[in-house]
């Protein structure tokens, strides 16, 4: 896992919409490591982060920026479908 394979995920991420699409009929957080494991560009939270802000920081146009900060949003929206909910101990359904 390293931030080299966030940086590749990224690229391939904007330009493959065959990759993407995967990513979106996953139907849990380990469905979409797998696929990032079945591609070899498996990576942390932190190394996505850090990857995102150093080809933020690349960007020539206000355009290429915009790209980049819609593809954050999509994988923060993927990520947070898939992740379950942290219980509030609002109901008594559960000992959270």
């Amino acid at each position: 896992m390293t931030v080299a394979n966030a940086l590749t995920f990224i690229k391939r991420g904007l330009s493959e919409k065959t990759l993407r699409s995967r990513m979106n009929a996953a139907d849990s957080v380990q469905a979409i490591e797998d696929i990032l494991t079945e591609e070899k560009i498996h990576f942390t939270a932190d190394e996505f982060d850090e990857a995102f802000y150093q080809r933020l920081r690349q960007c020539q146009e206000v355009d290429e920026a915009d790209q980049m900060k819609e593809f954050k949003l999509w994988w923060n929206l993927l990520i947070q479908t898939m992740a379950p909910a942290a219980c509030t101990g609002g109901c008594s359904g559960c000992s959270g």
